[in-house]
């Protein structure tokens, strides 16, 4: 009968060391999966089958957003010229020109 207890608590103890190594190996394969998935995401992916225009690291996505910023902050440094401030833009421009043709004044009716 003890001979019984000391088989029951070995096969415990070896099914529990079983279990927690298990578990640890376990979340050490999650970990290294995210890790992976971060990799891919910072330094981008290769085309291969199901992607086959790859992925775009984060360095190229952010040169991409910056480059975008840029073109719309062009875009609206072009619309201030429509507007008058003073003398530089470019519809002051017209005004004045405008203004030394006549094309200002209105047209009488007949």
């Amino acid at each position: 009968m003890e001979q019984l207890l000391y088989v029951a608590g070995a096969v415990t103890a070896v099914g529990g060391a079983l279990l927690l190594v298990f578990r640890a190996v376990d979340w050490m394969i999650r970990t290294v999966r995210k890790l992976s998935r971060l990799a891919d995401d910072l330094l981008g992916e290769d085309p291969r089958p199901g992607l086959p225009g790859g992925r775009p690291g984060l360095m190229d996505r952010m040169a991409t957003l910056e480059q975008s910023q840029t073109d719309v902050l062009d875009r609206l440094d072009a619309l201030e010229e429509l507007r008058t401030n003073g003398g530089g833009s470019i519809k002051d421009t017209v005004n004045r020109i405008a203004e030394a043709t006549g094309a200002r004044r209105p047209h009488a009716a007949p």
